[in-house]
């Protein structure tokens, strides 16, 4: 699918992913890519890191995909090392200002099955590396996480209850990807049939559940 819309000559809107990952952000990606559309998830092939570029752009006053001018799907706005940690969901403040005829793609989950995903992500490198960063040790890290989840959800539910703008909350558990596919109709014609699961882990959600409930109160 082009970037331009051909019935009115102009840019089809963006659509921003600003769920966490490991809440289905490939799938999403997938989705994207395989009806058509731009998308871009993480980072360039070439290495550029999508939420690095953002924060940058952001800093020198420019508009946060400034460089980035043929995606028209982002997903998984994220980076984190021993250092520092970029959560870019958490700028859709910013993002709705900078593009308010965007979509605004809130995808979600259940938030222990949310906590193991992402402790077990990349060999459970991704917590050490959160480890390293926060200074917490892992039942603290897990913890920061669920209090991230909770303010997160609590925060775009408020900020988009007022806000004109086009708004979806997606649950992997529960919602049928047609859910996505009529919300975007407007602009763009997507096959649902195309969505798929990606990096689902196969530990069982109860043992999962299990594992994290210390995280979670």
């Amino acid at each position: 699918m082009s970037v331009i819309d051909h019935r009115t000559g102009t840019a089809q809107p963006l659509i921003l992913q600003i769920g966490f990952n490991r809440c289905g952000t490939l799938s999403f990606h997938r989705l994207m890519e395989d009806n058509g559309i731009p998308a871009l998830h993480w980072q360039e092939p070439e290495g550029r890191n999508v939420a690095q570029v953002m924060v940058s752009n952001l800093a020198m006053g420019r508009k946060p995909f400034e460089g980035f001018e043929g995606i028209r799907a982002f997903s998984d706005i994220a980076f984190l090392n021993g250092q520092m940690m970029i959560d870019g969901a958490r700028l859709f403040r910013s993002l709705h200002a900078a593009y308010p005829d965007a979509y605004f793609f809130f995808n979600t989950r259940d938030k222990s099955d949310w906590i193991a995903s992402r402790a077990a992500h990349a060999n459970g490198t991704f917590l050490k590396r959160f480890c390293k960063m926060s200074g917490l040790d892992e039942a603290g890290a897990k913890a920061a996480w669920a209090e991230m989840f909770d303010r997160h959800t609590a925060e775009v539910h408020s900020y988009f209850s007022t806000a004109d703008a086009r708004f979806l909350q997606f649950d992997l558990d529960r919602d049928a990807p047609s859910k996505i596919a009529d919300w975007l109709s407007p602009d763009f014609a997507l096959d649902a049939s195309l969505w798929g699961h990606y990096n689902r882990k196969s530990q069982p959600r109860v043992l999962r559940a299990d594992t994290n409930k210390e995280a979670l109160g």
